[in-house]
């Protein structure tokens, strides 16, 4: 009896093992596995992208997971889990993709992933597209709150897209004004730029003047050759003007290492 249930115990072990190997979100884990395994905040950016464009359900799931280091790789597979810890040596494992729990296992059959904070960092970038559209309108206000302290350009699409589905007013005018907020500073239309600048540009609150404020601020720059046509020029300066007096001019070139610095006439002597 005991050995038919042990017999038993293992046959299902070995077919979960299967399904999960051949589960959607587990196919993309074992892609990425090297990477993963190797935990650096250099080389993990593909893995976490994968898993925010996926599409797939379990997406968000695993993130959370990961973030909160409560996702486990199999010694034996090389399968990934997420897991609870029952007691200081039991794990109850659950599937990703289907979400059961699998059962109860000894944790030293498991290894832990602990990714550092610089990893969390950009798991937490990932799921902002998730949060923006999260039942929960507090998860929504904190997926707002994450994009303001740590904008990028990633974070301008899904934004725009969770938009049209807000009902919540307050929310809605929260995420319309950020979204001019990342067009000014990330859009690549100049005409939508524009627009969204003119759209803000009377509004006196602290975080439109930090976006706008970069915009009017010029600074003396010297280039070697034609200017970029990415250069933002207000003028041209030349040198021996009263706008740009000579030394001035020579120790710009100094400092874009296009010139050699001056030599003393004390160092001459």
């Amino acid at each position: 009896m005991w050995r038919f249930l042990a017999v038993l115990t293992a046959f299902l072990t070995f077919s979960q093992a299967l399904m999960a190997q051949d589960a959607p979100i587990q196919a993309l884990l074992q892609t990425h596995r090297e990477i993963i395994e190797d935990s650096s905040r250099r080389t993990i950016g593909p893995a976490i992208d994968a898993l925010a464009n996926s599409d797939l359900p379990a997406a968000q799931t695993v993130l959370e997971k990961w973030q909160n280091r409560e996702m486990w790789q199999r010694n034996a597979d090389g399968l990934f889990f997420w897991a609870e810890e029952v007691d200081r040596d039991t794990l109850r494992i659950h599937d990703f993709d289907s979400g059961e729990a699998l059962g109860d296992f000894p944790e030293d059959d498991f290894n832990q992933l602990r990714p550092n904070s610089g990893i969390r960092g950009l798991m937490a970038a990932a799921l902002v597209q998730f949060q923006l559209s999260d039942p929960d309108p507090a998860i929504r206000r904190d997926a707002l709150v994450t994009i303001q302290r740590s904008a990028d350009a990633s974070h301008l699409a899904p934004l725009r897209a969770s938009i049209e589905d807000e009902a919540d007013p307050e929310i809605r005018a929260s995420k319309e004004k950020l979204e001019r907020l990342l067009t000014i500073s990330f859009g690549e239309d100049e005409a939508a730029r524009l627009d969204a600048i003119n759209d803000i540009s009377g509004d006196i609150a602290l975080d439109v003047r930090a976006t706008l404020n970069p915009l009017v601020q010029t600074r003396r720059k010297v280039v070697a050759g034609a200017i970029p046509a990415s250069e933002n020029v207000a003028r041209e300066l030349q040198p021996g003007s009263e706008a740009l007096p000579r030394e001035d001019a020579y120790a710009m070139l100094v400092e874009a290492d296009l010139a050699p610095p001056r030599v003393s006439r004390a160092a001459l002597l």
